[in-house]
This record gives structure tokens, C-alpha cells and sequence, in this order.
């Protein structure tokens, strides 16, 4: 696969995102849908198609089989070895480290016009809104009870991740090791952060670090997992922020009297 597929591979995910996140969802929004499912739907519609699409072009256009071996030996679904365990973890926090430590970046950025997220996004994702801790809605959508929300979006949420590290770690990044050796995993990373989140105009600064560890640490390992484990180790606080406000943990906090 060329260098120039490689890219289309990236850019259209990313175009399709960004009309969802500017143009789409406002669109749905104005017919009176709801705020998450809307989002969520133009988020993760172009992102979830990664998966088989992956695995189509492994049988067309490289002639693999779909056995258990050929799949783990391409996609590099290898378990994490023992030894690298440490690595995956410190890569984990290093993440997050930065995901806090870049926060007012993000912050600043999202006051440029041209970089600034659409207003009717709330926070966590909308830096310039304030997030109440633990939260009693979850875009627009009331937590308090709502179990249903909790147990549709994480399996969502977790095919989504996988699926964009299946195609990006697990069939892209081995055929740019071909071509930038050593260095594919800032290609890939790069290409990951601007172009599939080019939506996320405000966070490309402080996405960016998230988004080379994660396929610096499957290069480094060999093991696609790795980079799963770190990506949705990263993403996993957001559900325990959801869980917390589905637990109603907020509001026994607010209605508890002052001694």
C-alpha cells in the first residue's frame, strides 16, 4: 500500500469526523435530537468501519487467510510480554501525565476563533466549560440511574478504540516500519492526531503526546495490545466518571447538609 493510501486512509476518517462534529451533529441538534447519540453517531460511524475494513484488505489486497494464526501474526495481536508490562504501565501514565499537564493549552487554543470547539459542546470535551465532579449528566443525558447509557457506551466505546488500533497499529504501522524504519511510529502517530482528529481543533497540541505513545509503545513492544491497553486505559476515566454519576455519588455530595 502506498504512502499516499496510507494518507486517504487517515484524512477521510478524519473529514468524515469533522463535518459530524461542525456541520452534522448542529444539524441534528436543530431537529431536536439528542445531544449523545448524535455526537456519538458522527464520531464513531467513520471510525468502527475501520475494523473489517482492516481485515478486507489483509484478504484482497495481501492475500491473507482468515486463520487465527495469519490474523495475530499480521495484526500483531501478540499477548504483552511479561517483561514490557512496566513499559506499557509507565506509558500509560505518561499519557495521562500529559493529557493533564497540556489541559491549559487546550484551554488557550479553544479561545482562537478558528481553533475554537462548537458551543454546543459541553465539557469534559469543551475546555472552556466548566466540569462539575462527579457529573450528573454525560452529554445533555441525565446519569443519575441510567445504567443503560452506561452499559451501550462502553462496549461502544471500546469497539471504536479497537478498531482504530487494529487498522492504525495493526495493519497500517508494520507497512510504514517498510517504509520510515525506525521513525513509523511518529508518522503514524502524526497522521493519527492530524489528520483523523482534525475535528478536535483545540486539542492538537495537547492530544499530540496520547498520540505518538501509542504507537511508539506497539512498535517498541511488537504487540498491537500494548497500544490498546494504553489508549483505553487513557479513555477508561471517563467511565468511571460515568459510572460515579450513574451511582448518583454527586448528588448524596449536594444534598448532604453542612455540619
Amino acid at each position: 500500500m502506498s504512502l499516499f493510501s496510507q494518507f486517504i486512509l487517515f484524512a477521510v476518517p478524519g473529514v468524515l469526523v469533522y463535518f459530524g462534529i461542525y456541520y452534522w451533529t448542529p444539524e441534528q441538534l436543530k431537529r431536536g435530537k439528542n445531544l449523545l447519540c448524535a455526537f456519538f453517531f458522527f464520531l464513531w460511524v467513520p471510525i468502527i468501519p475501520l475494523l473489517p475494513l482492516a481485515f478486507f484488505f489483509f484478504v484482497i489486497l495481501e492475500g491473507g487467510s482468515i486463520s487465527s494464526q495469519e490474523i495475530v501474526e499480521r495484526f500483531r495481536l501478540v499477548p504483552i510480554q511479561r517483561g514490557d508490562w512496566l513499559i506499557v504501565i509507565g506509558a500509560l501514565v505518561a499519557t495521562l501525565f500529559f493529557d493533564q499537564v497540556l489541559e491549559p493549552v487546550g484551554k488557550k487554543l479553544a479561545r482562537i476563533e478558528f481553533l475554537k470547539p462548537p458551543d454546543y459542546l459541553p465539557a469534559p470535551f469543551n475546555p472552556l466549560k466548566k466540569f462539575k465532579f462527579p457529573p450528573r449528566e454525560f452529554m445533555g443525558s441525565p446519569l443519575l440511574g441510567n445504567w443503560k447509557l452506561l452499559f451501550s457506551f462502553i462496549p461502544l466505546h471500546i469497539i471504536a478504540m479497537l478498531s482504530e488500533e487494529i487498522m492504525w497499529r495493526g495493519y497500517i504501522l508494520p507497512l510504514q516500519q517498510g517504509i520510515f524504519g525506525d521513525l513509523a511510529w511518529l508518522v503514524n502517530g502524526l497522521m493519527w492526531a492530524w489528520l483523523v482528529h482534525f475535528g478536535l481543533k483545540w486539542h492538537f497540541i495537547g492530544m499530540l503526546p496520547g498520540m505518538l505513545i501509542a504507537p511508539w509503545i506497539a512498535q517498541h513492544t511488537g504487540s498491537t495490545l500494548a497500544a490498546f491497553v494504553v489508549h483505553a486505559g487513557a479513555n477508561s476515566i471517563l467511565w468511571v466518571l460515568l459510572f460515579l454519576g450513574v451511582l448518583g455519588l454527586g448528588e448524596r455530595t449536594r444534598e448532604k447538609p453542612v455540619e
